[in-house]
């Protein structure tokens, strides 16, 4: 697809083997649209090398919808150089980095389109949180302090408290740019930003392409309007078993927070954010679930290092004693995997309630 006119907005979507997927999340794009023409976007899909049959799925598609792009590379590049690669070959004025098994919420466009007129270097889009089959669990703010359906607006500058307030009013590590899909940023910034191939390997690799935008003048937009629907059960991390999935998250930020914050009461903030992100709770599933004295190992020394040795506080070490007290018996893995949907659900609502 050629135009002359710059187009407004690109979707760059990197997928694998989510054939399953794909045409109801590129459907709820070009149907969800109401005021965009489909000459005024684009979505351009990277195939990492899938297995499946994505690319007959996205052929027929492309033949449906003329502003559709889809590039099957013969290998697997991993997320993050693919991420990196369907980035670069958008056309837009913005691109929205996307989710190949997530969707939008009807009318999506008319919700983003006035931000995107309005200007600014990247806005964040929160999304609800769904099971599998795409029912809805509960809504995820990326910010606390914000009024129903009102937008934030940060204006980071090193030459004031900006920073400050961002990562007091962030909830969540998607305040850093942790979630793809919530990230729409301008195609000029996003190319000015050096791809950092070094984190390859890491799945975070977008966000440290993003970092130093929180440390120059920058204009971070938060929508506050749950236009995405994200799918969960589905998490493509998981392909080498929960506690090397919970690896790339603990390690990964990790290296980011020391690699990029340096004040003690910074690291405070993040460290805590990062284990409301990953509960102690959930190191115990994990714990109970550990499939060999390997993974077992490797669960604790992850452990000790979040509650324990990163801005450790006497509540984070009452939370790592329960951690340890907890029994690791088979028959509760089996316990839990029983129960497991139920708590879930309470979880859910609990966090709802306090939203």
């Amino acid at each position: 697809m050629k135009n002359e006119k710059q187009l407004l907005l690109s979707f760059a979507i990197p997928t694998y083997n989510f054939g399953q997927f794909i045409s109801e999340t590129v459907q709820s794009i070009e149907n969800g649209a109401e005021i965009l023409a489909p000459s005024q976007f684009e979505i351009v899909i990277l195939d990492g090398g899938s297995k499946d049959n994505t690319d007959e799925i996205v052929n027929a598609l492309a033949e449906q919808y003329q502003n559709i792009r889809y590039i099957k590379q013969p290998y697997r590049g991993g997320i993050d150089s693919d991420i990196n690669t369907v980035a670069e070959i958008t056309q837009g004025k913005y691109i929205w980095l996307f989710s190949a098994d997530d969707l939008l919420e009807k009318g999506w466009d008319r919700c983003i389109i006035p931000f995107l007129e309005e200007g600014g270097e990247l806005f964040l889009v929160p999304a609800i949180l769904c099971d599998i089959q795409m029912l809805p669990r509960r809504p995820n703010p990326i910010f606390r302090s914000c009024e129903k359906n009102n937008p934030l607006k940060f204006y980071i500058s090193q030459e004031n408290d900006s920073l400050y307030n961002y990562l007091n009013q962030a909830a969540t590590l998607e305040a850093f740019f942790g979630f793809m899909g919530a990230v729409v940023v301008k195609a000029d910034v996003w190319r000015m930003l050096p791809p950092r191939t070094d984190y390859f390997g890491s799945c975070w690799a977008h966000c440290v392409r993003l970092m130093p935008l929180l440390f120059r003048q920058t204009k971070i937009t938060y929508l506050n309007k749950f236009l995405i629907k994200k799918r969960g059960g589905n998490d493509s991390f998981m392909e080498n078993g929960l506690i090397a999935r919970i690896a790339i998250s603990v390690d990964g930020w990790d290296r980011i927070i020391n690699d990029f914050f340096f004040e003690a009461s910074v690291q405070k903030i993040l460290y805590n954010i990062l284990r409301k992100d990953i509960s102690i709770l959930f190191f115990i599933y994990a714990k109970i679930s550990a499939r060999n004295d390997s993974e077992f190992r490797q669960l604790n020394s992850m452990a000790r290092l979040l509650f324990t040795k990163r801005c450790p506080s006497s509540m984070t070490n009452m939370k790592y004693l329960f951690y340890l007290l907890t029994p690791r018996i088979r028959w509760m893995n089996t316990l839990a995997e029983s129960v497991l949907p139920f708590l879930i659900r309470i979880r859910h609502k609990i966090k709802s309630a306090f939203l």
